[in-house]
């Protein structure tokens, strides 16, 4: 019965993000949350470089500009699913995370990236996802 009080307590504790185990307090660090709401994007651009050459591959790329309302946001794309149509969509998910600390009270705008190498020969469009909702639609252009 103890141990389920204490298991109990411990699960309530971490809920408010400190726990007391044996009389002593510890800091549970709470996870990030994606705050991809409150940054604005634009300028999207996708190509798919298809340049001959040696050791070259198919590369997709992925830019655009997002403007966050402070300094010290880390901001990233990272790649999602592909559909099977022909040619395909790829997906990419825009995560930005507020600065944690002290951060410089001023409107920031930072590019935004990502790659595939080794991509497919050919894709239709890129969408970037910010949580399940699509803010922007990119064709996709060829460049050879």
């Amino acid at each position: 019965m103890a141990v389920i009080a204490t298991l109990t307590t411990g699960y309530a504790a971490s809920n408010a993000a400190t726990a007391n185990v044996s009389g002593t307090s510890a800091k549970i660090a709470a996870a990030p949350v994606n705050a991809c709401e409150k940054v604005k994007t634009a300028g999207w651009k996708a190509w798919l470089d298809k340049m001959p050459g040696p050791h070259m591959t198919p590369t997709l790329h992925v830019t655009g500009q997002a403007t966050t309302p402070t300094g010290g946001w880390k901001l990233m794309l990272n790649r999602g699913a592909t559909t099977k149509n022909l040619p395909p969509t790829q997906y990419f998910d825009f995560v930005a995370f507020a600065p944690t600390g002290p951060a410089p009270q001023v409107v920031t705008t930072q590019e935004v990236k990502a790659e595939i190498k080794r991509a497919l020969p050919k894709y239709k469009e890129v969408v970037i996802l910010c949580g399940k909702k699509a803010i922007a639609t990119i064709p996709v252009k060829i460049v050879t």
